[in-house]
């Protein structure tokens, strides 16, 4: 509800008007005051529960890869900038205020931010900046195989002042203004060894973020308290929970009763079951995440030894595209998404119009059985007893992984098998954890699985998850996984890779287009749909969300930007407390009405405000000041 402001007209006051103006102004302050111990006493929580179906399993950040791992990182530590909350999504500063690259483009200079200090209270100065990214590019690393698409063209990073930090790449790396790498404390990691990252899994952490953990249990809880020290500002909210729920049912009836505040990983269904529920309010979200059906293309690691067990069938393309043909993936849209996403055809979401692929009529893949059936028989696939295929005697089965820990791939999994026995593949069906999927595809051990992405507005990472260096590395038995998920490794691909990463502009979309072109006829996966992420939170509770995109965007498990946790605030609250916050610029209310637009708007009165005005009235009584009263008018008891 947008705030309400009262105020009086001043007028010329001879002596006994001063006298009738003191007793007006003591008066009306008091009512001020009464009205701020009346807003505070209405605040039900200070509280924020987040639930969500992935829970936090390590504070490791090199080693976390569920979205709620991700989220919880962002808030613990800064990166040198966040992705901007706005089309083009632009990097817009964090610790770092501003950056410039030399003539040539190989240097870049970053100048951060004075007075940051870690958690523990230790300065953040450029020697922390230097120390990570000296890490992050160390070759072979675990660091580097987590952050390589962000840092891979870095050659040298120097401490040219204490609070600027000069970095060299190999080639033009427009990327660089788009650093979105966790700055580390360096007297906490220098401690910990290259050889020991890889099983380090610490129960704290130290961070210069808007938030500090205060307890973790993995893969069960974690609870933040906000930093009071914050260099952007004290967040809303005093703490901060993210509860992991193994049911969605139970996660939207939690949110009904109030015991958590937000709702994110619903069911489409649980949704619309939501819209009308008091003191809730729903929040359809931009579709920046697909969900893909993902074939093992040859399990090797990035020395080309194979590995693992996959069906080495699926090492044809035209079995991977006979597959992708006999995808009813608009069915999937109406039925398990009741209409909240769209029919999937690449790697980068329609919420990056710039850069998304739209495949041409001629090869653009559509529910054709017959066509799946006449490739599959082109490939030596021939119909065997019971309709399943055979070829050299052996039949064509495959086994189909679905992760337990996502109801929309559940409810994909019967259509998906029902599609592949229809053109005589025989189908394993086969739930597990997403630590058990993570597993398998580290060691090769799959055929197919259903699984999704989040894309940041720079595409280089999910370009960069189908390069040959991002397969696993290592020997069986002691492998370590790198971000491919389907093996696929193409030497163009890799030089197309390469070549995009030092361009911008248009020439780097018609790259990146031909890069996705690849990708669709090559089907290292059939992208299922692009989804709305439905969110759903207590409007009656929380209010000043930071949408990215703004204003009809993610309320929270933004592309890798963190908004709203700055500027989360209770109901019953004034806009004062987070309005001057970073970031803070484009906020909107408990009804989805738009708060602000940019710039900064006027505050309330302060208490120290209203004691100097009492003194001034009292001490002369040198006329009457506009008072005004900024309130949010919803009332709610205190949750037990």
């Amino acid at each position: 509800m947008l705030a309400r402001t009262t105020s009086m007209q001043r007028r010329p006051l001879g002596r006994t008007g001063v006298i009738i103006a003191v007793t007006s102004v003591l008066l009306t302050l008091s009512g001020l005051i009464w009205h701020a111990s009346a807003a505070a006493a209405k605040v039900r929580s200070w509280t924020f529960v987040v639930g969500n179906s992935n829970a936090v399993d390590t504070l490791n950040p090199f080693l976390g890869y569920t979205v709620t791992d991700d989220e919880v990182y962002g808030l613990i530590w800064d990166s040198l900038m966040d992705y901007g909350q706005l089309p083009p999504y632009a990097g817009t500063p964090r610790l770092a205020t501003s950056w410039s690259v030399s003539r040539n483009r190989l240097v870049w200079t970053y100048h951060l931010r004075h007075g940051v200090r870690w958690s523990d209270g230790v300065p953040l100065t450029a020697a922390d900046v230097v120390y990570t990214l000296r890490r992050d590019t160390t070759p072979g690393s675990t660091e580097f195989n987590d952050t390589s698409n962000y840092v891979s063209n870095i050659t040298k990073v120097r401490q040219t002042g204490r609070y600027t930090v000069q970095v060299t790449v190999k080639k033009p790396t427009p990327g660089m203004s788009q650093l979105v790498v966790a700055i580390l404390p360096k007297h906490i990691w220098e401690h910990i060894p290259e050889k020991k990252v890889s099983s380090y899994n610490p129960t704290t952490a130290v961070g210069s973020g808007p938030f500090i953990v205060t307890s973790f249990v993995p893969n069960q809880s974690i609870t933040l308290k906000r930093n009071p020290h914050y260099w952007g500002g004290e967040p809303g909210i005093r703490k901060l929970v993210f509860e992991p729920f193994a049911n969605p049912s139970a996660e939207a009836f939690a949110l009904e009763n109030g015991s958590i505040d937000f709702a994110e990983g619903l069911t489409n269904q649980l949704y619309v079951s939501l819209k009308h529920k008091p003191g809730v309010t729903v929040v359809p979200g931009a579709a920046d995440s697909f969900d893909e059906l993902a074939f093992n293309t040859g399990a090797e690691t990035v020395k080309n030894r194979p590995i693992g067990n996959g069906n080495p069938a699926l090492k044809d393309v035209r079995v991977r595209q006979a597959i992708s043909w006999a995808m009813n993936t608009p069915e999937l849209v109406r039925k398990v998404f009741l209409g909240y996403a769209s029919p999937g055809t690449s790697v980068i979401p329609p919420m990056y119009p710039q850069l998304t692929y739209h495949p041409p009529a001629n090869i653009a893949y559509h529910y054709d059985p017959a066509r799946a059936d006449r490739m599959l028989d082109a490939a030596g696939w021939k119909p065997g007893p019971g309709g399943i295929r055979v070829k050299d005697g052996k039949q064509l089965s495959l086994r189909l992984f679905i992760r337990s820990q996502s109801p929309s791939n559940e409810q994909d999994a019967p259509y998906v098998k029902t599609w592949l026995q229809a053109i005589g593949i025989k189908v394993d069906e086969r739930l597990m954890s997403d630590s058990q999927l993570t597993n398998a595809i580290t060691n090769g051990d799959y055929d197919l699985f259903v699984w999704g992405w989040g894309v940041e507005p720079n595409p280089d990472f999910q370009l960069s998850v189908f390069t040959c260096g991002q397969r696993s590395y290592g020997s069986p038995g002691n492998l370590t996984a790198g971000w491919s998920d389907s093996y696929y490794c193409n030497k163009r691909y890799d030089q197309l890779f390469a070549r995009e990463q030092v361009l911008d502009g248009a020439p780097r979309h018609r790259v990146v287009e031909e890069m996705q072109k690849q990708l669709y006829v090559q089907a290292p996966y059939r992208v299922l749909y692009f989804y709305n992420d439905v969110q759903a939170y207590r409007s009656d509770l929380f209010t000043g969300f930071a949408p990215m995109p703004y204003p009809h965007g993610l309320y929270l498990f933004q592309p890798v930007a963190y908004w709203s946790y700055r500027c989360i605030r209770p109901v019953g609250t004034s806009p004062s407390l987070t309005d001057h916050n970073i970031g803070c610029g484009h906020t909107v209310d408990s009804a989805g009405t738009q708060l602000r637009q940019g710039g900064v708007t006027s505050s309330p009165l302060s208490g120290t405000a209203v004691v100097v005005i009492l003194a001034l009235v009292l001490a002369g009584g040198l006329g009457m000041w506009l008072i005004y009263e900024r309130y949010d008018a919803a009332t709610a008891a205190r949750r037990e």
